[in-house]
């Protein structure tokens, strides 16, 4: 009796390059500008924005120059950068304390995580070089990571130069090498007294 294996054959045949294709792509992996994290049946997704890939088959997009991933951002997600220094610096004098106000930062870096940092230097009486304040300088509500636009100081020196720098920082700042964006604002205290404006509620 004539069986005819033609068509069987065929089938297998044809099973067959299915199985080696599949094998193929999957050994090839993601084309170049793509990524898949884990391996699976989940297809290929478009490197995010900033970033690209330098090979194929990558399970990752590494950042741009000047463009950075935090630890606890997805991969998924675009790089960014660090924010623009602060704007439109307004300081208020009253004896020894002082109020700093400013505006956010032209560009956040793309980020939401956005707080502010203040340096303090004393300059003396202007002559010489400016140094750290001291511990005794008093911040409210605190002299690193604000949130909001503003801080008051307290117990400065009287008769005394200062420089403060407010300093706009996000969660990639510490990635990159360079300093961080900041205003500056010079200011002299008057004489010592008791300070006749209320402690702001900040």
């Amino acid at each position: 009796m004539f069986v005819n294996l033609v068509p069987w054959f065929n089938s297998y045949m044809h099973t067959c390059n299915l199985v080696k294709s599949q094998r193929y792509k999957e050994s090839r992996g993601c084309p170049s500008g793509t990524f898949k994290a884990i391996q699976g049946d989940e297809g290929c997704v478009h490197c995010p924005i900033n970033s690209r890939t330098t090979s194929e088959g990558a399970t990752s997009c590494v950042c741009r120059n000047s463009y950075y991933r935090a630890d606890s951002d997805p991969l998924d997600m675009p790089c960014t950068t660090i924010p623009s220094a602060p704007q439109g610096v307004i300081s208020s004098v009253n004896e020894t304390s002082l109020m700093l106000e400013w505006n956010p930062p032209r560009d956040s870096g793309g980020r939401e995580d956005l707080v502010y940092n203040i340096i303090c230097k004393s300059c003396g009486s202007g002559r010489g070089a400016c140094t750290r304040c001291g511990d005794n300088v008093q911040f409210t509500p605190r002299q690193l990571g604000l949130t909001e636009p503003r801080v008051y100081i307290s117990d400065l020196l009287a008769h005394t130069q200062y420089t403060f720098e407010i300093q706009a920082v996000n969660g990639v700042t510490d990635q990159s090498p360079f300093s961080p964006q900041f205003a500056s604002v010079n200011i002299t205290t008057n004489q010592a007294g008791k300070d006749r404006c209320p402690h702001p509620n900040l």
